[in-house]
């Protein structure tokens, strides 16, 4: 929900980056009318949400790492101005429509060495909704205001050793289904962070390690949201990695995680026991895939051990068509109540396409099914249920000159669950201008 209640210090800080990085001129990267940053799929990849690569490298496009760096302007800006409807602004099971009107602006900047790799993005949008959707009982703004941040950096301090880093700092309105974190349902503005630290180290021609560590956190503006979901959650890994062949790499993996609640008694600890490999099919097509299990404990609620497994595979058929998919089966922290935990599979399809040299399109598609566990704790019960969930979204650009085009867009959302009262659907349809700078 809009619910302005307490985000006036996150929207601070984040703006507060925002202008510290705009003198740095970024590059931009997609953005919708929502005003959200769309990650590529496998933004929920690797234990989390935002990650690296398997490989540990930043995969910026060669045409942003070359000579281009020594350009004019190494950097591109976006902004969007658009008009659409939207059918169901609460996403609740009673629908209320409205127009709205929607600015985003977005800045990217990428920078490259032999021994450095460095991107920087940024941005944010403004969204109002033309319906006094706060009439409805649950909303006090008619209004959504988002901003992110993400950096990336990939620095070789020796022969041997690698450092690298990706941080995405968000601030935005529910759902988004390219992070596996808040929830399906419109909630609340949330603050949500993800960031990873990794040192990969070559101790021999065919073996290495990748330590890392990934600090994830969720914060709510509303409080009543925010009691059960609010969290922190410390992940500890190390990768094994044996160099098979020169295109195949074996990975055996260990990870650890604490989650820790701010308010509800649903903290818990982790063990990861997962293998896998990295494969380069050629230049343009790399698959990824770990398996194992991981073994929960629950501070209230005892132990619970479930099969995991996570894939990716990214494909580039040259400049005109990238092709992103990722799948993940997982224990994830419930969006719920009276709910201790949920087993989620999820898995998403990016793909865009240049149909000519003034027409493109992008194509996200997203499915999740998720398995609420029943709770049943003294004076305390409540059943397990099953939910799942469709979105999907498509945009066309017609470039009018090099830096002015026009793009119109689709987004569909249905969620169908045991639980009628948390079913809804969701169609979105915008239109507006874009500039490219």
């Amino acid at each position: 929900m809009r619910n302005s209640k307490g985000h006036s210090g996150a929207i601070l800080i984040l703006f507060a980056v925002f202008l510290f990085a705009v003198p740095f001129a970024l590059r931009a990267q997609d953005t919708n009318t929502n005003g959200k940053v769309n990650l590529p799929a496998d933004g929920f990849s690797s234990n989390g949400k935002v990650s690296l690569p398997a490989d540990g490298k930043v995969n910026l496009p060669p045409e942003d790492i070359g000579t281009g760096i020594f350009s004019t302007l190494p950097f591109k800006v976006t902004f969007n101005l658009g008009s659409g409807y939207d059918d169901n602004v609460t996403t609740t099971h009673d629908k209320h429509g409205s127009a709205f009107s929607n600015v985003n602006l977005a800045l990217t900047y990428n920078f490259g060495s032999p021994r450095t790799q460095i991107q920087l993005e940024t941005g944010g949008g403004y969204t109002y909704y033309w319906d006094d959707v706060s009439a409805q009982g649950v909303d006090t703004n008619n209004y959504d205001v988002s901003a992110y941040v993400r950096f990336a950096l990939v620095h070789k301090a020796s022969a041997r050793l690698t450092l690298s880093t990706t941080d995405y700092v968000a601030y935005q309105t529910e759902p988004d289904f390219t992070l596996a974190a808040g929830s399906n349902q419109r909630s609340s503005n949330y603050f949500f962070t993800q960031d990873k630290f990794t040192a990969n180290y070559l101790w021999a021609p065919r073996f290495a390690t990748a330590t890392s560590y990934t600090l994830g956190g969720l914060h709510y503006d509303d409080d009543n949201v925010g009691f059960y979901q609010d969290r922190w959650e410390n992940t500890f890994g190390n990768e094994f990695r044996f160099l098979l062949s020169p295109s195949t790499t074996l990975v055996a993996e260990y990870r650890f995680q604490i989650v820790s609640y701010e308010q509800i008694a649903r903290d818990s600890t982790t063990h990861f026991v997962l293998g896998g490999f990295d494969h380069t099919f050629n230049p343009r097509l790399n698959m990824s895939f770990r398996g194992g299990a991981e073994f929960r404990n629950y501070e209230n609620d005892g132990d619970k051990t479930s099969p995991y497994f996570e894939g990716t595979l990214n494909y580039a058929l040259g400049k005109q068509t990238t092709v992103a998919w990722s799948t993940r089966y997982a224990i994830e922290e419930p969006d719920v109540l009276l709910s201790q935990s949920r087993k989620t599979f999820r898995t998403g399809l990016a793909v865009k396409h240049d149909l000519t040299t003034r027409i493109s399109g992008s194509l996200g598609a997203y499915y999740e099914h998720d398995d609420y566990q029943s709770l049943n704790q003294p004076n305390v019960f409540s059943p397990g249920f099953n939910e799942d969930s469709v979105d999907l979204a498509v945009s066309v650009r017609y470039g009018i000159t090099r830096y002015i085009g026009v793009q119109v867009g689709y987004n569909y959302t249905d969620v169908w669950s045991d639980m009628s009262f948390r079913e809804y659907s969701r169609n979105r349809v915008w239109g507006g201008l874009n500039l490219v700078f």
